[in-house]
């Protein structure tokens, strides 16, 4: 199987099954809730929203905590109350305490920015972890806001540039390596890219920014495994629709082109997160706002008919199809072979 979450259908067809099969008492959770998704939500506004985040780096507990409550504020549009975070962290045997220390620090700063109190953080040793693994579980109660139904004609809006996430990682793991090629200045600032990981702020304003351009924002999904190209075929896959979007408008940092080059990586499916996609019926309006408030965003596409997924780049398509891995253990693979 290939690195990274189960693909859809192997998913589908030996964890949501299984459990759906064996399930008797608790099944009318799961018709609320929904296995698979990033966050679930009951009826009764409770929710809960996981992530993992895999690597050598000191912020992988942060990485995971951002990358859950990313999952919590899309799902929630951006309202979400009484939240706090559980954090589990597995690392080798052969790590040294100051590196655990490090690893905390950073989930610590990050709880802090984005006001989310850690509740609960297990660390274990274990002899069967090569590198530190972590986990975490941001719950809360989400506001119900009314949800308006994803329809054809709706336009597709993302906010910042894709590939930031996996742009860091590998900018900070092969900061010599680059250095070769490229300025100092340059990967400094794309191991930066960290910075922009929360999408908080860009979720609260699009719903603000849509009440007030009457835009109707439908739907958000914080993209992330699989790239930008996973995340627009799971949104068109939540909601049974087609897409098609425009590759020359989806918004990427010339840095993560040149980086993603120096290793032949795809950064339309290298780890994308800190980037939001919201479904509006007016996304020009809506861009326009966000970027008024200091939030790149454009509209890169539109929802439409049937359940095409693709993608246009001037006279060429491509079809979309469930993400196959990302492009992060690619790189993870070329880096150990060369070591």
């Amino acid at each position: 199987m290939n690195y990274g979450r189960l693909t859809e259908h192997i998913y589908k067809r030996s964890v949501d099954k299984v459990v759906r099969d064996v399930s008797q008492n608790n099944m009318s959770f799961y018709d609320g809730a929904a296995l698979g998704a990033d966050c679930a939500i009951l009826p009764s506004g409770l929710l809960s929203a996981r992530a993992s985040a895999s690597g050598r780096d000191d912020s992988v507990a942060a990485r995971a905590l951002f990358a859950a409550s990313n999952n919590a504020w899309a799902a929630s549009r951006g309202e979400v109350n009484d939240t706090y975070a559980v954090l589990n962290v597995k690392v080798p045997g052969r790590w040294r305490e100051i590196k655990v220390r490090r690893i905390m620090e950073q989930a610590a700063h990050g709880a802090e920015r984005l006001g989310i109190p850690i509740m609960c953080a297990d660390v274990s040793v274990l002899p069967c972890v090569s590198e530190p693994i972590a986990e975490c579980v941001v719950s809360g109660r989400a506001n119900q806001g009314s949800m308006c139904k994803v329809t054809a004609g709706d336009d597709i809006v993302m906010t910042k540039w894709i590939g930031l996430e996996g742009t860091s990682l590998i900018a900070g793991g092969s900061f010599d390596a680059l250095r070769e090629r490229y300025p100092a200045d340059m990967i400094t600032e794309a191991e930066e890219f960290l910075r922009h990981f929360s999408v908080a702020a860009e979720a609260m304003a699009a719903v603000e920014a849509a009440t007030a351009v009457k835009s109707g924002a439908c739907y958000m999904k914080a993209a992330r495994e699989g790239g930008i190209f996973g995340a627009l075929w799971e949104l068109a896959s939540d909601n049974g629709v087609g897409l098609v979007a425009d590759l020359k408008d989806i918004p990427v940092r010339q840095e993560t082109i040149e980086i993603c080059e120096f290793f032949d990586l795809n950064p339309y499916e290298l780890l994308a997160g800190g980037s939001l996609l919201i479904v509006t019926t007016r996304g020009a309006d809506l861009a326009k706002r966000l970027n008024e408030m200091g939030i790149n965003a454009a509209v890169i596409g539109k929802i439409c008919e049937g359940n095409d997924r693709i993608v246009r780049n001037g006279e060429e398509t491509r079809f979309l199809e469930p993400a196959k891995g990302d492009e992060i253990f690619r790189y993870y693979e070329i880096v150990n072979n060369v070591r």
